[in-house]
């Protein structure tokens, strides 16, 4: 498994097409042990309102199943 952090002011749509690239599971956990699977329409929205609430996003980590994945969204997060 690959953590990271998102970076801040990320463009959402093109993130949100870079995780529909990934082969694996990628998913978006937050400080309260939430898991949002970025692969799925229902946690996306999820996930869109909760942009709007930058604090929860801070706290929060995008993890990947393959390092392949997690290179494939360097431009949206950061390694920890």
């Amino acid at each position: 498994m690959h953590t990271m952090r998102l970076k801040e002011n990320i463009d959402l749509a093109q993130f949100l097409m870079a995780v529909s690239t990934c082969k694996g599971e990628v998913s978006f956990t937050t400080a309260e042990g939430d898991v949002l699977n970025l692969k799925s329409a229902l946690s996306r929205y999820v996930f869109v309102v909760a942009m709007r609430h930058p604090e929860l996003l801070e706290n929060g980590q995008v993890v990947c199943e393959t390092a392949e994945d997690a290179a494939g969204l360097t431009d949206y997060v950061i390694a920890p």
